[in-house]
């Protein structure tokens, strides 16, 4: 029989153990336990936490710095560019980059000819700013799926929408925390139930396949003067916000992450390589699927958003969503500022909870 006396020990062994996880950290407050506590248990091979990255611009220091550390961890993304600014404007990729990171895998969009407020232009000129840029790229040879609006600008104007709808699939704006593909975002009322473009009324949606909601870093940064350890504490809570929406595979949420200049100097629409490094770091230790905005798609007889058909390394496809109702619950949206959230039902967590006598 174990003696009351050892019993104690053992307990207090163990709560030494955690006080010393505790205090192990790395950079920006990514620390062991948050990892630790993050990772998903027990999905029986299914993802349940996928990530869409995106650069906006064609920036020339998102291939050479940010594609490196994209390769090290086998991560695509999609580049939105502008058209009269690759291979002709300083600071910015040429065609031969642009076409090395399409035959490597990765997502090309469209993000107009000359990255100007389509809200502000004539229809003739929207016409050209979006349909011209389609015909651009594919000159090129790239069949551009997806469109990016500059500055957000004209994502809820129905002159510019339907111009965008001609021309692409789907269509990305911001700012919101996650991407519901439902369109069921908790925070805007009435809401919605699908991802129709227009209302019973004739009204724009707040999120439709032409309005897929994504989070600028760098916009909350200008927006909250904020420094790299607190994006980097924010880029965390962001992912993770889809824990409570996404299980066995089942998909409901995604974080869109924009980003713009990597590793440049002189610019609030830079994200330092050093933060870069530990956000790719992050997702790639607690398990994330990186995707693209070409694996996005819609379902015109239900009106979902939708993940394509994908295998992971262990050959487990990541479920569409076709699950039941989903529960509304609450969502950061321009400011950004989403709550820590807990991961429930993790064994690990609830051992220690049980052991202490938590609740």
């Amino acid at each position: 029989m174990v003696s009351n006396r050892k019993i104690v020990f053992i307990r207090f062994s163990l709560l030494a153990a955690v006080i010393g996880i505790l205090s192990i950290s790395s950079f920006a407050g990514i620390g062991f336990i948050h990892n630790l506590l993050a990772t998903s248990i027990g999905t029986n091979g299914y993802y349940d936490k996928v990530v869409i990255l995106n650069f906006d611009d064609g920036r020339l220091s998102q291939y050479t710095n940010a594609i490196p550390i994209l390769d090290k961890y086998g991560f695509k993304a999609t580049f939105y560019v502008v058209c009269n600014y690759i291979g002709k404007k300083d600071g910015y990729m040429d065609w031969n980059e642009i076409k090395t990171l399409q035959k490597e895998g990765h997502d090309i969009g469209s993000h107009s000819m000359n990255h100007v407020r389509l809200e502000q232009l004539s229809k003739k000129n929207v016409e050209y700013e979006v349909g011209q840029s389609k015909r651009c790229l594919q000159d090129h040879g790239i069949n551009a799926k997806s469109f990016a609006y500059p500055f957000d600008s004209g994502s809820d104007d129905k002159t510019v929408i339907n111009i965008v709808a001609k021309y692409y699939e789907i269509a990305r704006t911001g700012n919101d925390a996650l991407a519901f593909l439902r369109c069921d975002n908790p925070k805007i009322q009435p809401t919605q139930t699908d991802c129709r473009t227009y209302t019973d009324k004739d009204g724009l949606t707040y999120a439709n396949r032409y309005t897929v909601r994504a989070w600028s870093q760098d916009a909350t940064r200008i927006e909250d003067s904020a420094s790299d350890n607190i994006m980097a504490d924010k880029f965390i809570r962001i992912v993770d916000s889809q824990i409570k929406y996404n299980n066995a595979g089942t998909i409901k949420a995604i974080p869109i992450i924009i980003y713009h200049r990597v590793g440049d100097s002189g610019d609030s629409y830079n994200t330092d390589i050093k933060l870069f490094k530990a956000q790719m770091k992050y997702l790639h230790d607690n398990g994330y699927k990186v995707l693209t905005m070409a694996d996005l798609a819609f379902d015109d007889k239900s009106n979902y958003l939708y993940l394509k058909d994908l295998k992971s390394e262990t050959e487990q496809p990541i479920k569409s969503v076709t699950a039941p109702t989903i529960a509304p619950a609450t969502n950061a949206t321009t400011n950004v500022t989403a709550p820590t959230i807990a991961p429930t039902g993790n064994p690990i967590l609830d051992a220690l909870k049980k052991l202490f006598g938590l609740k």
